[in-house]
């Protein structure tokens, strides 16, 4: 495919280098010229690498959100403003609230919830944010309206370490350097929605040697499914010195958030009212203490040295309502264990009781600690630069779990009943270590025109299970890995203006099982996520194997990238459902999976009109035959469906589209829109690929700015114009153990959200 589809790119377009990355330029400037574009910067080859290259000699695909989009982003959260600016971004808000969706780039995702497969890294101002329990990312905790600078660097990228399998996403924060000014933004919306940020900094000293910078966030809703409000409280502040030879940066962040997302619900109750839930509530707190810093010095004639240590503290609680079969004979996997069997002495005499309830509560609390410190030399040579480093990550969680027994109410919510479910509780601590050394070489041959790119990452992690109420789930698991990446950037220089950019990638990246996976990976004994564990075998490491190949480059006003991707994943590790609740199962190795595709990007603009499109052809397969435990699926013998070579994951979709564009009209305003498409995607749960998937997803969004005076701007936004009634995840559950007999159909589908109305007042000064 690749030889047939380069030489017909290569003589439909031909182009100078410029490729899709953005530069970080104010985004009122652009508007004043009657544009929305930015010119091209630097990007990090690794997490602490300020110097960075020149886009034009990167061997892969990078993706920069635009700074316009940040500002005109406001209070909408991450996810959101990833799936509308990047291409090949998809969210997948299996909890039902798109302040918690999974966010998927090329088949691999990183999700805030447990048993989802994380296969991208996150970073924030060089820091990887994958939380210590389940290597999840809290994009709840992610602070956009912060936000500086956020790039996108697919593939298996071995200097941002593990966990990048599908990919990197790196944002780096304000400072008082380039935040010399005052934000103020008030917003208001549909379905309760109130929010507000700000973001003040600037520079002082005799010099302007010194900097400072402040900012929050604060989100309410009542949320437009039933049951469903959410909060957030984010604030930022960045302390910095910037000498001669040395720049220091001194950051805390803190948040205070109450997330309720009440999951999928059965399609059968969708069509009564798409507000509905199943049961509830499915509620999750998450405070975060989050400060670092960061030194860089010049330590000689382009040699640089630099140095970073993190405190990341974050505790989580959750509360979930769910339904239980009284005869069911959970113990969860301590039936063996005589610590267990003592601390729960004379529980045999409850067994009868468990029958009069029909609904349990589970509580959960996990504190996490993570302490890092990572340290990078680079220098420059006549034809390029180096860089080398080592890091260290450590941390601590300290998990503890319950179940009470409750009653199911006709609003199907539970009242409990005060009496835990025998063998429910779970008390785990888990250590974790993660040690890496790191290599990259970067130069340029034959005139300036081919640039060569070499890197090696060498990982060894170590995870610590100790059962804090007996010794079932004790478990010491260690891992290690060396991961090389090589690639390349040819400039082939045609006549006049053109050129083209021919680049090429192959690299290699890992990730360990976590805590939450080593415990849960016995398809005898199901949990139940995120929270009942169970003494399991071991799980292997994952590792990918990525190759890129592309063409990039611009003619006069528009800029476009294509790329061929190719993903092998040895020992995936994927959650299969099985059991009568949407959310039970076990973890298990898969031998091999595969995510290859195409990306078509395209950016252009011609006067007062400014446009984008983006297409990706995506195949996320399964590629060894599997026999997978799956009890809801309608089809399913004996409980199982046979997975052969070539079906698709759930969860993914194979096709997506986005396109946008916007108008200035006159000299205060502008009006913009945008189209994004998903095909379909089939049900967790149906591996197999036997069912109906999940229709596809489009949605137009309409959007202005009207610049009311100098200093203040009037947004408004509708978002799904035409109210359009569609479903973004699915997976396989029984209905009928709450709804009773009348509902048999065993689709449980995420709704998305109905038409929506936001306006925003946004001050600066």
């Amino acid at each position: 495919m690749t030889c047939f589809l380069l030489p017909a790119l290569a003589g439909s377009l031909a182009a100078a280098p410029a490729p899709e990355q953005e530069a970080a330029s104010d985004d009122r400037a652009a508007t004043e010229q009657g544009e929305f574009d930015e010119q091209i910067v630097v990007i990090g080859l690794a997490p602490l690498d300020r110097v960075g290259e020149s886009p034009d000699r990167v061997p892969w695909t990078v993706h920069r959100v635009a700074p316009r989009a940040l500002g005109l982003s406001a209070v909408s959260g991450v996810g959101a403003l990833l799936e509308a600016e990047l291409p090949g971004v998809s969210l997948a808000p299996a909890q039902g609230s798109a302040l918690q969706s999974d966010v998927l780039y090329r088949g691999f995702g990183a999700s805030p919830l447990l048993g989802a497969n994380q296969g991208l890294s996150v970073y924030e101002d060089g820091v990887r944010v994958n939380e210590v329990f389940g290597d999840v990312v809290a994009w709840d905790l992610v602070p956009t309206f912060a936000a500086e600078q956020v790039e996108l660097l697919p593939g298996a990228n071995p200097m941002f370490g593990l966990n990048t399998l599908g990919g990197a996403l790196a944002l780096n924060t304000r400072s008082g350097f380039d935040s010399e000014r005052f934000d103020l933004t008030l917003e208001a919306g549909s379905f309760g929605r109130r929010a507000g940020e700000f973001g003040a900094g600037g520079a002082f000293g005799p010099d302007d040697e010194y900097g400072w910078f402040v900012g929050g966030r604060s989100f309410e809703e009542d949320g437009w499914r039933d049951f469903s409000p959410s909060s957030l409280r984010q604030a930022l502040a960045k302390v910095s010195h910037r000498g001669e030879r040395e720049r220091i940066d001194f950051t805390v962040g803190v948040a205070d958030n109450d997330l309720v997302g009440n999951g999928v619900t059965p399609v059968e109750l969708l069509e009564i009212d798409r507000a509905e839930v199943f049961t509830h509530p499915d509620q999750t707190w998450n405070e975060l203490f989050f400060p670092r810093l960061r030194i860089g010095r010049m330590i000689g004639s382009g040699l640089e040295l630099e140095a970073q240590i993190y405190l990341r503290a974050n505790d989580v609680a959750t509360y979930n309502a769910d339904a239980f079969e009284g005869d069911d004979d959970d113990d969860h996997g301590h039936e063996d264990d005589d610590d267990h069997d003592d601390d729960h002495e004379g529980d045999d005499d409850h067994d009868d009781d468990h029958d009069e309830f029909d609904a349990v509560n589970n509580r959960s609390r996990t504190d996490q600690e993570g302490l890092g410190a990572s340290i990078q030399i680079s220098g420059l040579t006549g034809s390029g630069r180096w860089l080398a480093g080592a890091s260290w990550d450590g941390g601590r969680a300290d998990f503890a779990f319950e179940t009470e027994l409750a009653s199911l109410t006709d609003s199907r919510t539970t009242i409990g009943g005060g009496m835990l479910l025998p063998g429910s509780e779970v008390g785990l601590r888990a250590d974790t270590g993660h040690a890496g050394l790191w290599a990259l070489r970067h130069w340029t041959t034959a005139g300036d025109r081919l640039t060569w790119t070499l890197q090696a990452r060498f990982n060894v992690s170590r995870i610590e299970l100790n059962d804090q109420l007996g010794t079932a789930l004790d478990g010491d698991h260690g891992f290690s890995r060396l991961a090389p990446s090589a690639g390349f950037v040819w400039e082939a220089r045609l006549e006049g203006r053109s050129s083209m950019l021919l680049f090429g990638n192959l690299s290699q990246s890992s990730r360990v099982p976590t805590p939450v996976e080593l415990t849960c990976a016995d398809p005898d004994d199901p949990c139940r996520l995120p929270n009942a564990f169970v003494a399991d075998p071991p799980l292997d490491q994952v590792v990918t194997t990525s190759a890129e190949l592309g063409l990039r480059g611009s003619r006069g006003s528009v800029r476009w990238s294509a790329a061929l991707f190719h993903s092998d994943s040895a020992d995936d590790i994927i959650f299969v459902s099985s059991g009568a609740g949407t959310s039970a199962g076990y973890f298990t190795n898969v031998d091999a999976t595969r995510r290859q595709g195409l990306e078509l990007w395209m950016r252009g603009s011609h006067g007062r009109l400014n446009w984008d499109a983006s297409y990706t052809l995506l195949d996320a397969t399964f590629q060894d035959r599997l026999t997978l435990s799956s009890p809801p699926h309608p089809l399913a013998e004996h409980e199982e469906i046979e997975v052969e070579p070539g079906d698709f994951l759930p969860g993914v979709p194979r096709r997506q589209f986005r396109a946008g564009a916007d108008l200035r009209i006159g000299g205060r305003a502008v009006l913009g829109a945008r189209l994004l498409g998903d095909s379909t995607r089939y049900l967790r749960g149906d591996e197999a690929n036997l069912l109906e998937p999940v229709g596809s997803a489009w949605r137009g969004d309409l959007w202005s700015r009207i610049e009311l005076t100098p200093s203040l701007d009037l947004d408004l936004e509708v978002s799904n114009v035409t109210n359009r009634e569609y479903a973004t995840f699915g997976a396989l559950g029984e209905p009928d153990e709450v709804l009773g007999d009348a509902f048999e159909n065993p689709r449980f589908l995420s709704p998305a959200e109905p038409r929506a109305f936001r306006a925003s007042l946004r001050l600066r000064l």
